[in-house]
């Protein structure tokens, strides 16, 4: 009975503050994206034939973040291909250059046609050792640099059971823009119990945690959080994909196993397409 009643007074407050702050007539035109992170995977004939496969909608942008060997030949597969999609990294070293083996600069991403980069992945954060400050500092570099960050929050099995998801995202919120004077960035929620897992959070709790989000980033940037495009991250599918565009603060998904096929990245890109109008 405490829960339920502390949750009715947390959404109570949301409510509130999300009718005083409508009287301002903030614009809130989010863009709506459908991002493929496909992590370590695909080779050269790979790549060339998704591309090939691959289709575009005028509704929803689309983008692509091969691995770092793919970035150069995807780009060059897109602008073959005349279909207006985007190109974004996995990662990026928060120095201009340096001695910093196996790293890529931001300048060497644009260098290779990225507009877009994927920064405090999870598992980024569990294999590389990556904090907040880290996340922050990469991101600073990617916006200096002209890059979009695509910034990744997310909690633990752990977390989520000890009902910490809240002050874990609160805390990587503040941590990731920490001193950042931008808008020009797009935020993955992506719990790491649901990655690659199967086991995707329900459209209902997803909904219920990018309101938080966004309620938190009004804390952080004013207004302006209003029009920063919160994706979904967790085992998003071409089969649960609908249920997750039907929902007010949900404006694209972060997809990883299902961008590896043309075919179900095509189904999640249509159903967000079809979605694009949602209230």
């Amino acid at each position: 009975m405490e829960q339920s009643i502390e949750s009715y007074i947390k959404t109570l407050v949301r409510d509130v503050i999300g009718q005083t702050l409508g009287g301002l007539e903030i614009q809130s035109d989010r863009q709506t994206y459908v991002i493929a992170n496909w992590k370590m995977n695909k080779n050269l004939n790979e790549t060339a034939e998704f591309f090939q496969k691959i289709h575009s909608s005028p509704d929803v942008s689309v983008v692509i973040c091969p691995p770092v060997q793919l970035l150069y030949p995807s780009h060059l597969f897109i602008k073959q291909s005349g279909k207006p999609l985007g190109l974004g990294g996995q990662n990026v070293h928060w120095a201009d250059k340096g001695a910093y083996t196996g790293e890529s600069s931001a300048t060497m991403l644009k260098d290779v046609g990225c507009e877009y980069v994927i920064i405090g992945h999870s598992e980024r954060r569990q294999y590389s050792f990556e904090d907040d400050e880290l996340v922050n500092k990469k991101v600073q570099q990617a916006i200096k640099s002209g890059l979009i960050p695509i910034i990744c929050i997310g909690e633990t099995l752990g977390q989520k059971n000890a009902m910490q998801t809240e002050q874990v995202l609160s805390k990587q919120l503040f941590g990731a823009l920490k001193d950042i004077d931008s808008s020009q960035f797009i935020l993955a929620y992506e719990p790491v119990w649901a990655i690659g897992t199967g086991q995707s959070a329900t459209a209902e709790l997803a909904q219920e945690t990018h309101a938080y989000i966004r309620s938190v980033l009004k804390q952080i940037i004013g207004q302006k959080a209003e029009c920063i495009s919160i994706l979904y991250g967790g085992s998003a599918n071409e089969k649960n994909a609908s249920e997750y565009s039907a929902m007010p603060d949900i404006d694209g998904v972060l997809v990883g196993g299902a961008s590896l096929h043309a075919e179900s990245f095509d189904a999640i890109i249509n159903v967000f397409a079809k979605g694009e109008q949602k209230s």
